[in-house]
């Protein structure tokens, strides 16, 4: 083959090795921030297009090559956007989004992917322009080899399939460096000069990080122009050159920003302004080592690059380190030592210089990872001529003669591609289509990475999207949700909304909850909502790289937290049109002739045709009805409810001065005016019928109730929600006759389920002979209306057999449900099995 052609081909093989694993899966899922820079992007078109060249300033980043893809992916998919468009969208909310799926044929999903196709495109593209001036520094072979290194790295693949800046920077940083350490060390030829400041002027275009070349590139220069060696050219003139540089860059910087056309100085300025409070308040809570920090400290990012390295880069770092002391080849040659060390250099300056602000992320130290992949590749090299060399002594005559060829061609270069596959890139196509959830096996991979760093940007939120979209009636459900606006939001086809544990509505508006892996990390919103749904089951789980990734949790059926005031337990729903989501608790005791405001929380399930009135009654133990509320709903009718959404209903709960002093209900139904006919009432989400079609929500004592009965010494406990404080039995009891047990009862806190009370008389061996089992007071005090603290009175009899023979016999107490089973009791903080022994009887 010819080198005119071998040249171009190569390149385009190194091309496609770069590009591929980056242009597949990019509709697979979606990162948190770049929802946002679609909505910038669309700015950014809109603002060129009209010649609004103030507004190309969306972002103090300033992210305008981002925003140059983005335009030109618009450019592709929605030409006529800037005609179409009513301007300059926010993008801290889903605005564009809404707009384009109520005003449009395009989704934002079909936008991003083509955003990202495009960056994916360039990215690949300076991947393979960096063989060019590679080959200049390290010869063909290692050239070839290193910019796999670079292609195939699986945290630089992840990172440049986003519509981000930061895949994008770390290309066109590591580009520039190339060129500039082409220009310094292998000739100073004015292309090269011009061609590294262009590229860095793009870079700066792209993320400030970018600005660490100037140190590099400075410290670069001085050295050659003080301690000048046989590969500088004119020693006189680097730092001439490294001026020009710098024009050249912000020539550049000048020419493809808009913003700087009208207000150079005013640009400036607000990004200087915005990164100081970006770097400083961008997440609120970092996670590191374990536990929740403001600052990961200086050790973070060695931790971070060890983490998200592959084995290949850290062994071949080790072999360079080693070649290069000893001057193995190819760190014999000055040039080779030369370049590798101001690779070398700016990975540190980078590292260092990100270690000075208190947000630290992984993906910053994401521009050193190419020039580590570089010097990585050289180890490699030199590693299989050793080893080859090693074989060759042992060898004589034409095997060594053969050995010394590949000695000095075939297997350096052949090292390089076993590695560059089998320990680098092949690890990380192996975690498609998450490339993000890779890290390295050599520090436990996904199994150890989230208890030490900050894991998650979104990937994996998809897939719990996905399995929500499979639940019946999808499009209706509305899902809380870490990450909603974008990473969530982009593949759920019901309701989206942010994830909100602090509003006391959130705990009753919502199907369905999913939590992501940093917000566990981080305890956030709060610890205590974290640690209440870690002791719940979730329904499903995302998995990817050997760690869980988010938990899906029906919230529907699931109990109230304690630290959320409001009720839920009385939830129901009403002919399919109505839900009862909450109500705000009444309190726990009331006198006779008090008034309180009750707010009920409902939700139109469907559309209605009826305008249905909503009764409130206050029952008595005796079923007779005490007070009555009867009309419309707040605010509007039923026919004109919105589907779905929450609407408060307040009513006026006034307790009858002559009301006697007990316990009683509050029971809602719906009905229809006109013909007086109920609304079934069902438990929620389900076909299960209550009986008759009130849902009674709440119990509440009406003043003095009964005095509670003698304490219990010690106190009873049974699983952690209830206390048995009380006990009266007669001593003796006949054959034939009912044996009288009261019981004093209280709720520790608010309970989940309806438990049913069983009361065992048992004789000296340990069998049963006489049992009364039934819910609390006969079922009007259900355990899961029991407020806590609230004392509840019981009363059952268990029916003795006529042929009961003489003797002793103790009674037991405990609490269970058919589908649980008995909860465990407690005598103080001592257990006690599953009942309680509560009192010894004598039958004579």
């Amino acid at each position: 083959m010819s080198k005119r052609l071998r040249t171009p081909l190569l390149l385009l093989a190194l091309f496609l090795a770069a590009w591929l694993p980056r242009a597949v899966a990019l509709e697979q899922t979606v990162t948190t921030d770049e929802r946002k820079w679609l909505a910038r992007s669309a700015n950014f078109f809109h603002a060129v297009s009209h010649g609004d060249w103030a507004n190309t300033f969306q972002r103090e980043h300033p992210g305008v090559t981002v925003m140059w893809a983005g335009t030109l992916a618009l450019l592709w998919q929605y030409p006529t956007y800037p005609a179409e468009a009513p301007g300059q969208f926010g993008w801290d909310r889903e605005y564009i989004e809404a707009w384009l799926i109520d005003h449009t044929d395009h989704t934002p999903l079909d936008l991003l992917a083509a955003g990202r196709r495009v960056v994916a495109l360039l990215i690949s593209l300076a991947i393979a322009l960096g063989y060019l001036p590679l080959r200049r520094l390290l010869g063909a072979p290692l050239a070839a080899a290193a910019t796999l290194f670079v292609a195939w790295d699986p945290f630089a693949v992840a990172m440049s399939q986003q519509l981000h800046p930061d895949g994008f920077v770390a290309a066109l940083t590591f580009l520039a460096l190339l060129l500039f350490l082409t220009w310094l060390y292998a000739g100073q030829h004015r292309r090269d000069l011009v061609l590294a400041g262009v590229v860095m002027g793009l870079a700066w275009l792209t993320k400030t990080p970018a600005i660490f070349l100037v140190p590099t590139g400075a410290a670069l220069a001085g050295i050659a122009r003080w301690r000048p060696s046989s590969i500088v050219h004119r020693p006189s003139s680097t730092l001439l050159g490294f001026v020009a540089w710098g024009i050249i860059a912000t020539l550049t910087f000048v020419a493809l920003w808009p913003a700087m056309w009208v207000d150079p100085i005013g640009s400036l300025l607000k990004m200087r302004a915005e990164m100081g409070e970006y770097v400083e308040r961008h997440t609120t809570v970092n996670y590191f080592w374990g536990r929740p920090v403001d600052d990961p400290g200086p050790i973070f990012y060695p931790l971070a690059f060890f983490f998200r390295a592959t084995p290949a880069v850290l062994i071949g770092l080790v072999a360079a380190a080693v070649s290069a002391w000893r001057r193995r080849w190819p760190f014999d040659a000055p040039g080779v030592r030369q370049a590798t060390m101001g690779l070398l250099l700016f990975a540190f300056v980078l590292a260092a210089g990100m270690t000075l602000g208190a947000k630290k992320f992984d993906r910053y130290l994401l521009p050193a990872f190419p020039a580590l992949a570089v010097i990585a590749a050289a180890g490699w090299g030199a590693l299989g001529r050793w080893v080859i060399g090693i074989a060759g002594k042992r060898q004589a005559g034409l095997q060594r003669h053969l050995l010394t060829r590949l000695h000095g061609q075939l297997v350096p270069l052949s090292s390089c591609l076993v590695a560059a596959f089998f320990l680098h890139g092949l690890l990380g196509f192996l975690h498609y289509p998450y490339y993000l959830a890779y890290y390295n096996p050599l520090a436990g991979d996904g199994r150890t990475a989230p208890h030490v760093l900050f894991v998650g940007w979104g990937e994996g939120l998809d897939e719990a999207a996905r399995w929500l979209n499979l639940q019946p009636e999808a499009e209706h459900l509305r899902v809380a949700s870490w990450y909603a606006d974008g990473p969530f939001s982009y593949f759920f086809h019901g309701q989206p909304v942010d994830v909100s544990f602090n509003a006391r509505l959130y705990w009753v508006d919502n199907d369905f909850t999913v939590l992501y892996v940093n917000q566990w990390q981080r305890q956030l919103p709060s610890a205590e909502a974290i640690a209440y749904f870690r002791a719940q089951s979730p329904v499903h789980t995302v998995r990817a790289g050997g760690m869980d990734l988010a938990y899906v949790y029906d919230t529907r059926t699931m109990p109230l937290p304690d630290f959320v005031d409001i009720g839920k337990a009385g939830a129901a729903d009403f002919g399919g049109l109505i839900r009862l989501s909450g109500y705000d608790l009444p309190p726990a005791i009331a006198q006779p002739g008090d008034e309180f405001l009750i707010t009920l929380y409902l939700r139109s399930l469907a559309p209605m045709t009826v305008n249905y009135n909503v009764l409130l009654r206050l029952v008595g133990q005796d079923g007779a009805e005490v007070w009555r509320d009867d009309s419309w709903p707040w605010g509007a009718p039923t026919s004109e409810w919105p589907v779905r959404t929450l609407r408060p209903d307040g009513h006026l709960v006034v307790i009858p001065p002559d009301a006697a002093p007990g316990l009683y209900q509050l029971a809602v139904s719906f009905y229809d005016p006109a013909t007086f006919a109920a609304l079934p009432a069902t438990v929620v989400q389900s076909d299960t019928p209550l009986e008759g079609s009130e849902r009674v929500i709440a119990l509440f004592a009406v003043d003095d109730s009964p005095a509670p009965a003698p304490v219990h010494t010690p106190a009873w406990r049974f699983g952690d929600a209830f206390g048995l404080s009380g006990v009266e039995l007669p001593a003796t009891a006949h054959p034939g006759s009912e044996l009288p047990v009261a019981l004093t009862w209280s709720a520790l806190r608010r309970p989940a389920a309806d438990y049913t009370i069983f009361a065992h008389l048992v004789d000296a061996g340990g069998v049963t002979v006489a049992q009364r089992d039934q819910p609390p007071l006969a079922g009007f005090a259900p355990t899961r209306l029991w407020p806590p603290g609230l004392p509840i009175q019981d009363a059952l009899a268990i029916p003795l057999p006529g042929d009961l023979p003489a003797g002793q016999y103790e009674v037991r107490i405990g609490l269970y449900t058919l589908a649980d089973g008995r909860l465990p009791v407690f005598a103080g903080e001592t257990p006690a099995g599953d009942y309680a022994v509560v009192g010894q009887l004598t039958i004579p």
